[in-house]
């Protein structure tokens, strides 16, 4: 029993380190990333690591200086959850939208798979239609 609360452990930590490579400068992300990385994001088509890479640089690029934090995080067997909110203002173009300055929360789920002590799989349901609401790009609803 200890052997595997330790492993979850350690799979729970790696994840953590993990989020913060996706958010900041990590000079060790080779190592937490296995090199077949596969990222599933909600509405699109599975994406390498160079692909997701891309991906969090545009929302940095509009959403400069965002910070995030995990709320909940559960491990079980090979698979980490985590509930997530990243915080931020739209200071910079996404999406084609311009700053509006508006302070935003964009909530998600994430669910990493673990296997040899690297991340090989992610798949993230952010709301992204929350965010586009509060940036003005989609009217809310009422």
């Amino acid at each position: 029993m200890t052997t595997d609360m330790t492993a979850l452990e350690a799979n729970k930590a790696l994840v953590r380190r993990a989020i913060a490579a996706n958010h900041g400068p990590d000079g060790d992300a080779d190592a937490l990333f296995a090199p077949g990385f596969l990222s599933h994001t909600a509405g699109q088509p599975a994406q390498d690591r160079a692909a997701f890479e891309a991906q969090l640089a545009e929302f940095g690029a509009g959403f400069p200086g965002y910070r995030y934090e995990i709320h909940e995080q559960i491990a079980q067997g090979d698979m980490v959850a985590n509930r997530v909110t990243w915080h931020a203002v739209h200071t910079g173009v996404f999406k084609g939208v311009p700053a509006t300055g508006r302070p935003v929360e964009l909530r998600g789920i994430n669910l990493f798979r673990v296997r040899d002590g690297r991340i090989v799989e992610q798949w993230a349901q952010p709301d992204f239609l929350g965010l586009m609401q509060q940036i003005g790009a989609i009217p809310a609803g009422r």
